[in-house]
């Protein structure tokens, strides 16, 4: 056997014949076109060739001692089912070229052949090299692209870092990732996500500002004594090799995207840190943004929070009334086992499904005897209120139909729809249960607070009438767990 050490420069292929003479020539007219060749006398040797260090073209003759050609070829295939091999053979029948074709082989030679005809079959293999590269770059980008564009699709800080890491998982082959971060304002990075072989440590690099400063000039890898520096004891029996990926807002670093290998030869490709890199820039202006919308959000608390105190302060009696009943939505929800989504809704719901009410007179909020007729229908159009001022703001779009459809009955002899059963909105009927119990439970200007015993037998007299039942049920279920509430 001999191999070309010339810089390589159009491919490597690997020539297998029993004839010397054939496997010389075959050799220098390919390493005088650029490529780098490698012989062997037989298929078995070939084979053993390939598992040390696979070619891009294998030529092999068809018959031959140890291993023939056709062995070889199915021997390669289970190896790398992309190789290509072209058969040589100076036996050729229509038989035999079919058989090569239906096994695998990329193409077939004649002997005694011609160069040209030789390397024309040559070039085109590399050709098919080509294209199948650039089409495997093409389908690696367009993947990296829709992972990283659903990086980039929400506005939940915890979801933003989580599709991160999944993210990440799809593109390195990693035996642990971690994401520490640090909110904007603070010193210390603290980890928020860890799988693989690090989940069970605490902690893998020991300082935390060493590793910032080494992440200055952007993406790194470490590996042998540099890594052992740096990570930490605990760390160190399951961490061989690393790669560390920053994402920033301008110059501060926002948090960090860590991979870790347990091989200590292990060193991750070129392909995938541009990966990190791509996501890391991606992730960047991901926790931008959810970290504006966690503020915007906050701020939106804080103003329904002061248009329920708004509307609390027209109605001396009703004070504490919208933070009462949404303190009883989340347990009564809770107990229903609700998705934690629902649950913001509801409390969002809670606080504000009397907001109508800002718009009725203090004169008919406060009247200390019955309404009347019209009183009492200038009272009931605080639903249709309330949906008119909150139906222009965009994300109470799922707290309308809570507040607008609380007054609803379950046996339909509600308002403002007539609507009854499961037609209503759960939500409005968690509201119907919760703000019953407290009007009930509560002095009002024209009588005295039934207390919690009477309000409770009032709501199990109207369940299945009034109340949807297994609201109903849930509230007691709670009052009997946790006390009166």
């Amino acid at each position: 056997m001999q191999e070309n050490t010339e810089e390589k420069k159009a491919g490597r292929i690997l020539i297998v014949d029993d004839e010397k003479d054939i496997t010389n020539v075959l050799s220098d007219v390919l390493r005088g076109k650029g490529y780098a060749t490698q012989t062997a006398p037989n298929g078995s040797e070939g084979v053993k060739l390939y598992k040390e260090h696979p070619y891009d073209v294998v030529i092999t003759d068809l018959k031959m001692p140890v291993m023939g050609g056709l062995d070889m070829l199915s021997a390669l295939r289970k190896i790398d089912k992309n190789s290509i091999i072209i058969i040589m053979t100076g036996y050729a029948t229509v038989e035999t070229a079919i058989n090569a074709l239906k096994s695998g082989a990329y193409d077939y030679i004649l002997k005694p052949f011609k160069v040209g005809e030789l390397l024309t079959v040559v070039e085109r293999a590399f050709e098919k090299i080509r294209l199948s590269s650039e089409n495997l770059q093409l389908r690696e980008q367009i993947t990296l692209l829709k992972l990283s564009e659903s990086v980039s699709s929400s506005l939940s800080l915890d979801e933003v870092l989580s599709i991160l890491v999944d993210a990440a998982q799809k593109e390195v082959d990693a035996d642990g990732l971690e994401i520490l971060f640090r909110p904007p304002g603070t010193k210390e990075f603290s980890r928020r996500l860890a799988t693989g072989n690090i989940s069970e440590i605490d902690k893998v690099f020991a300082d935390l500002s060493t590793l910032e400063r080494e992440l200055g000039g952007g993406s790194t890898q470490w590996r042998g004594k540099a890594l052992d520096s740096l990570i930490d004891e605990a760390a160190k029996p399951v961490v061989r090799s690393a790669m560390s990926v920053p994402f920033k807002r301008g110059g501060e670093i926002l948090g960090v995207l860590n991979a870790y290998s347990s091989s200590k030869h292990r060193e991750f490709l070129p392909r995938e840190e541009k990966a990190l890199i791509v996501l890391g820039d991606r992730a960047a202006s991901s926790v931008e943004n959810a970290l504006l919308y966690a503020d915007l959000e906050s701020s939106f608390r804080e103003t329904i929070q002061g248009l329920a105190m708004a509307v609390e302060a027209k109605d001396v009696y009703t004070h504490g009334h919208s933070e009462a009943v949404t303190n009883l939505c989340v347990a009564v929800a809770t107990e229903m086992n609700c998705s934690s989504v629902f649950i913001d809704t509801l409390r969002q719901a809670g606080l504000l499904h009397d907001i109508g009410k800002i718009g009725i007179s203090s004169n008919i909020l406060n009247k200390a005897g019955k309404l009347s007729p019209e009183e009492y229908e200038i009272i009931k159009n605080h639903s249709q209120m309330g949906r008119r001022i909150l139906e222009k703001i965009s994300f109470l779009k799922d707290v309308v139909p809570i507040v607008y459809h609380h007054h609803e009955r379950y046996d339909g002899k509600g308002y403002p729809d007539g609507l009854s059963g499961e037609d209503i909105p759960l939500g409005a009927r968690v509201i119907q249960v919760a703000d019953t119990y407290d009007a009930m439970n509560s002095d009002r200007p024209y009588r005295k607070g039934l207390g919690h015993e009477m309000a409770v037998m009032e709501l199990k007299r109207c369940s299945g009438t009034q109340f949807d039942p297994q609201c109903v049920d849930a509230f007691l279920r709670m009052v009997e767990r946790n006390g009166m509430p």
